[in-house]
């Protein structure tokens, strides 16, 4: 993950509660993400700044219809660690947030 360890493997292990698209899709567009239809699967986060849907390093990750906890962990992955997110600056608690959780500040 390119020195980004999880710093709360806690909630990482909760992301199995997501049971809907709509939860991810929510999440990316708060993150500031473009959200496109797109291939296998029903929809695309890709890169705000790159408009291009066919350029492949526009692709952040895909949602597909069925979730379940080791596709969630693996959106959450590619959400954190990927060059678009590093390049904006999306931090773990950003991305947390944006589903829903709480996250406590630790001192």
């Amino acid at each position: 993950m390119a020195g980004r360890d999880l710093q709360r493997r806690d909630l990482f292990k909760q992301l199995g509660s997501i049971k809907r698209q709509q939860q991810w899709l929510r999440a990316a567009q708060v993150l500031g993400f473009r959200i496109t239809h797109g291939g296998k699967h029903p929809y695309v986060i890709r890169d705000p700044e790159n408009l291009n849907n066919g350029d492949y390093t526009s692709s952040v990750t895909t949602i597909p219809t069925n979730l379940h906890t080791a596709i969630n962990q693996k959106i959450f992955k590619q959400l954190l660690t990927s060059p678009v997110s590093e390049r904006i600056g999306i931090t773990e608690d950003d991305v947390w947030r944006a589903l829903g959780y709480t996250v406590e500040v630790s001192h």
